[in-house]
């Protein structure tokens, strides 16, 4: 089906992105010192989990509406500064089954798109770290599997997000960054019909502090 080669080349551009931060951080692991606590002036996080939808945008009936859980991934860049606020930004993309939506049986949405904002970490020296984070979002969404005046990228959408998470490592250069995180977003199809999307992504983080 077409989606779904428009799909598998852009699994492919963002896999080497995900292996190589992976890679990074294992090297700087087996690295000597590279566990001992620091000051980090850039933390390099590669995220991978699970993309829900809820509302009507997993069950409505509207056009377009009718998604299913799928994957997620990303890559986010903090700036800890050893403050409780630490800025980040990020990129990410998350691919929603839409056959209840209309789409052919395999076929996908696919959300890619930006985020940034601020992570407030109450107890930043503590070796367990927990986290609350709220920022902006903005992506636009592919929905070829739609077929008709409503195939194609949609406008770009805007909105916010909030979530919590874990930093499991506390100085460490290497660390683990579970996070759960709610995101809600309007975007339109390219037939003009507005989207509602609301989803919640679950993933897991792998850190390495520069």
């Amino acid at each position: 089906m077409p989606c779904c080669r428009h799909l598998g080349a852009r699994g492919r551009k963002a896999a080497p992105a995900v292996l190589l931060a992976t890679l990074l951080a294992g090297v700087a692991a087996l690295t000597p010192g590279g566990l001992e606590a620091q000051e980090s002036a850039l933390v390099l996080e590669a995220r991978g989990g699970v993309a829900v939808p809820i509302g009507s945008f997993s069950s409505g009936q509207r056009t377009g509406e009718g998604t299913s859980p799928g994957a997620s991934f990303g890559i986010d860049f903090a700036l800890p500064g050893g403050g409780r606020w630490t800025p980040y930004v990020g990129f990410s993309q998350h691919r929603f089954p839409c056959a209840d939506a209309g789409c052919a049986a395999e076929g996908r949405y696919v959300a890619t798109g930006f985020h940034g904002g601020f992570r407030l970490a109450p107890f930043p020296s503590a070796g367990v770290i927990p986290w609350l984070r709220v920022g902006a979002v903005t992506s636009h969404l592919e929905t070829d599997g739609l077929g008709g005046p409503n195939a194609g990228r949609t406008q770009l959408g805007v909105g916010a997000e909030v979530g919590v998470g874990v930093h499991i490592g506390g100085g460490s250069r290497f660390a683990l960054n579970p996070a759960v995180r709610a995101v809600a977003m309007n975007t339109r199809l390219p037939g003009g019909d507005l989207l509602r999307m609301r989803y919640l992504v679950g993933d897991l983080g792998l850190a390495l502090a520069f």
